[in-house]
């Protein structure tokens, strides 16, 4: 089973957007039948956008040392990239509980997949991230502002 991205191109025609997307359909033999479901997907350009956001953000973080709960030990907690962007995600108010057999309860993010998370959705989670890089990590009061951010993040997207 493959995930397969197509682009309308013409009026009676999609075509492959990634070079593995190409190299499935190259595979196929002429006749093949394959089946599929299609749904739309967000727009890429503003995904690209939204990590774009994320990456300025982790690049300006810097883990405290701070120390072990119950203990004298200190440490300097790892930074990682896939943990930064769940913490922005549920900030943002954008996450699930859940609930386990003895009685704890976990917030995790929701999940950012285009299948998961409709356009409107991805929008508001992006102008809810950026409130929270701008109270957290963005300081206004070092000359950081939704602008600023905004034109650093569209640098970054075009250039790519």
């Amino acid at each position: 089973m493959a995930e397969l991205a197509l682009q309308k191109v013409t009026s009676h025609m999609l075509m492959p957007v990634s070079d593995d997307d190409q190299l499935f359909v190259q595979q196929l033999k002429t006749g093949q039948v394959i089946r599929a479901e299609f749904r739309k997907v967000r727009n890429p350009h503003f995904h690209r956008k939204f990590f774009a956001l994320l990456k300025l953000g982790f690049d300006h973080f810097e883990p405290q040392p701070c120390r072990m709960a119950g203990t004298d030990q200190w440490f300097t907690p790892e930074k990682n990239f896939d943990e930064f962007r769940r913490w922005v995600t549920v900030k943002a108010g954008f996450y699930d509980v859940i609930g386990y057999p003895d009685g704890g309860v976990r917030v995790r993010a929701r999940s950012l997949k285009f299948s998961s998370m409709s356009q409107e959705i991805f929008e508001q989670l992006y102008s809810a991230a950026m409130d929270v890089l701008l109270s957290f990590v963005l300081d206004p009061e070092r000359g950081w502002s939704r602008a600023k951010v905004d034109e650093l993040v569209e640098r970054v997207v075009n250039f790519a």
